[in-house]
């Protein structure tokens, strides 16, 4: 199910079974199966962040990743890698890249967002794991990554 926006209701308007369907039931179940994960990732000595990896996420539910914002404490860069593997193959390594050529980005800016991500593996199955890693980074001492996801 995809969110539209609320319909605006005209007075005395017949309320039909496929406008109910649509405007109350269909955008409830939208509403019910949005999900995301938020990874932040920081210097705790207040610097730059360095490259590398940087944590793991367990998956409570199988999911699609439908998109990613990255936002920075700063003006600057950052790219970061997501992994993903089950749990039984963990760790993921750079093997397991579930973000073809659209990796979370940051270049001379303090945010940025892909809401289609036409190269991404992007099922996520319940207890896999994801492995977030800096590729590069510049200027930004924080920034958080939320994937926003639909239950699948």
């Amino acid at each position: 199910m995809v969110w539209t926006p609320p319909r605006t209701w005209a007075t005395g308007e017949l309320v039909t079974a496929s406008i109910a369907n649509t405007h109350w039931r269909d955008e409830f179940l939208a509403l019910s199966q949005a999900r995301g994960f938020l990874f932040v990732i920081g210097d705790t000595n207040g610097g730059v962040i360095n490259t590398g990896l940087k944590g793991f996420f367990m998956v409570p539910y199988t999911c699609d990743v439908t998109g990613w914002t990255l936002l920075g404490d700063a003006v600057g860069s950052i790219v970061i890698d997501v992994w993903r593997d089950t749990y039984a193959n963990f760790p993921p390594t750079v093997a397991d890249t579930i973000t073809g050529s659209e990796k979370p980005t940051l270049t001379a800016q303090i945010k940025n967002q892909d809401l289609s991500l036409g190269t991404w593996n992007r099922t996520v199955n319940a207890g896999d794991v994801l492995a977030f890693n800096v590729d590069s980074a510049a200027t930004v001492k924080q920034a958080s990554l939320i994937l926003s996801a639909e239950l699948s």
